[in-house]
């Protein structure tokens, strides 16, 4: 990635006030995919009044007698409304959004619920979708096939993915712009690279915000059909009898309900608001900073899990950055003017000397520039990650302004977390996270032997980036984590089912959006400009298909 693609991504993550909205309809707070790298938000969503939305429901059928199920989660004691259906949609994001729309233009009958009072969900936050072959592209000349697509993208992911599920993602891409302007979504026409991706394969939608050009005129189509949507309604558990899914368990504003229905789709975005499932698959959450939204808290993965499906939470990927508790969060309004703490700030390496609990440099520092979330996967199987500088280096990388050096001196003073600490010696520099002062001197020299000789031979960092460490004050900092969002969690095959531990499909169970998106593994590879939110809406669309088919036959 250049300088100028750098300082493009940079200025990421412009925050606005929107008065935008259809009738009904309450516009909030945005934040841009930039801000978000493609993932989820704790600010920002459609509001829909009422707990109910769409067509009235059907009328109830009886409770039930509350009795096991055949793995794991157990029946409520008491339900206090049932309601029957053929199909559960439980999340309306991006891809449930989709679905909806998808489902009711096939005639199937449905019920959608919805965590929270908002529909849209992390969906506000994109700014375009993936497309190759589209008639955007056409137009303009631009043509790249599958393979250039697929090779990259499995080979940044060491070829652990399944290339049929991209193949699919890109044989239907150009259809699913069509479909989707069909249902009255809105594009600029503009289709670029996104700020330095490998491919011109960004389609920007209208006024550059998937709030104006996507989920507001997918809310006003669902509207249109008559979907039925139950907000403010969280799934529990999934009911699984005689070898399917025969339902699901909620509770909302009428208690806990029994959703009995022959198919259920889990679009509920992900893990990446829960501490406990972030920690469970291996990343240390003391101090972590979790950006996204608390809806998406790994709901799909528990429900699924419980009921036998394949745990894959070990091979999920995130998005994910390192950040230093003494300094301001990333201003997402303006990080192209927080060079302390920002995208490519210190936290983020670069110039800077990382080692872990051991005084081991571990990893190439400027990992930023192959991949903006990479950076913090060589650390992960570390107990702790520091980077350490000394003032040369801060003020010809970083204290570039009087407010950047102001900014830092002010989180030097208050060290918020006890996580940035200066010295004017190595051996004092050791003391502050308890490294052996030999090991980590030694350390510091050889990294000053590599600068100084102009080639880093153990890393191969580049050598304007190899700067050596030679004077006090010397600086010391952890690096705790800001997470952002997940992808995957369990496995899924071309159809959407959810698969069990024989990889075998679970009847009636599928996945779509970032609960059902396995076309990364362990690394969100973010160079493919617009692919996450393509998959929402190709998984949301192909799911409601297959379904109608499970239906039918």
């Amino acid at each position: 990635m250049s300088k100028k693609d750098r300082q493009a991504q940079q200025a990421a993550g412009q925050q606005e006030n929107a008065a935008r909205g259809v009738e009904g309809v309450q516009a909030t707070p945005e934040l841009s995919r930039r801000a978000f790298l493609a993932g989820g938000a704790a600010v920002g969503a459609l509001a829909v009044a009422g707990s109910v939305w769409g067509c009235a429901p059907k009328a109830p059928t009886p409770a039930g007698e509350a009795t096991d199920d055949q793995h794991g989660s157990k029946a409520p004691a008491k339900i206090d409304k049932e309601y029957t259906t053929d199909m559960l949609i439980v999340g309306v994001g991006g891809s449930g959004m989709t679905c909806c729309v998808q489902a009711a233009l096939n005639g199937t009958d449905f019920i959608a619920i919805e965590k929270a009072d908002l529909i849209g969900g992390n969906a506000n936050f994109v700014e375009g979708m993936f497309a190759i072959g589209s008639k955007f592209q056409k137009e303009r000349g631009i043509n790249i096939t599958p393979a250039q697509i697929i090779e990259a993208e499995m080979s940044r992911g060491q070829y652990r993915q399944n290339g049929s599920m991209w193949m699919d993602l890109c044989v239907k891409s150009a259809e699913n712009i069509d479909w989707c302007l069909e249902q009255g979504v809105l594009y600029s026409g503009v289709i670029d690279d996104y700020y330095g991706g490998l491919y011109p394969t960004f389609h920007w939608f209208k006024d550059n915000k998937s709030k104006v050009g996507f989920v507001e005129p997918m809310t006003q189509r669902i509207k249109e059909l008559g979907a039925t949507i139950h907000l403010k309604t969280s799934a529990t558990s999934l009911i699984f009898e005689n070898g399917a899914i025969t339902g699901a368990y909620a509770e909302g504003p009428e208690g806990v309900i029994k959703y009995n229905a022959k198919a259920v789709i889990l679009a509920g975005g992900g893990f990446g608001g829960s501490p406990d499932v972030i920690a469970k698959q291996g990343w240390d959450t003391e101090d972590i900073f979790i950006v996204g939204s608390p809806n998406a808290a790994g709901d799909s993965y528990r429900m699924a899990t419980e009921i036998g499906a394949l745990d894959m939470l070990s091979d999920a990927a995130q998005s994910i950055l390192y950040n230093i508790q003494a300094f301001p969060r990333i201003d997402f309004a303006n990080d192209a003017q927080n060079p302390i703490n920002g995208y490519f700030g210190i936290a983020s390496g670069g110039p800077m000397l990382w080692v872990n609990e051991y005084g081991d440099r571990f990893a190439r520092e400027n990992l930023t520039t192959d991949n903006l979330v990479l950076q913090c996967i060589p650390g992960k199987a570390n107990k702790a990650n520091y980077c350490i500088f000394d003032q040369a280096i801060f003020e010809a990388k970083f204290g570039t302004s009087d407010e950047a050096k102001k900014m830092f001196n002010d989180s030097l003073a208050t060290n918020n977390g006890n996580s940035l600490y200066a010295a004017d010696s190595i051996e004092k520099l050791a003391g502050f996270f308890k490294h052996d002062p030999a090991a980590l001197k030694a350390t510091i020299e050889r990294y000053n032997e590599l600068a100084n000789q102009g080639v880093d031979e153990d890393y191969g960092k580049p050598a304007d980036l190899m700067l050596p460490i030679t004077g006090g004050p010397y600086y010391i900092a952890k690096l705790n984590y800001t997470f952002f969002f997940s992808v995957g969690g369990f496995l899924v095959n071309r159809q959407r089912q959810v698969l069990d531990t024989h990889k075998e499909p679970i009847k009636g169970l599928y996945a779509i959006g970032n609960d059902g998106n396995n076309n990364y593994r362990n690394v969100y590879t973010i160079n493919m400009p617009g692919t996450a939110f393509g998959n929402q809406v190709n998984s949301g669309r192909e799911a409601a298909n297959y379904v109608k088919e499970y239906l039918a036959g």
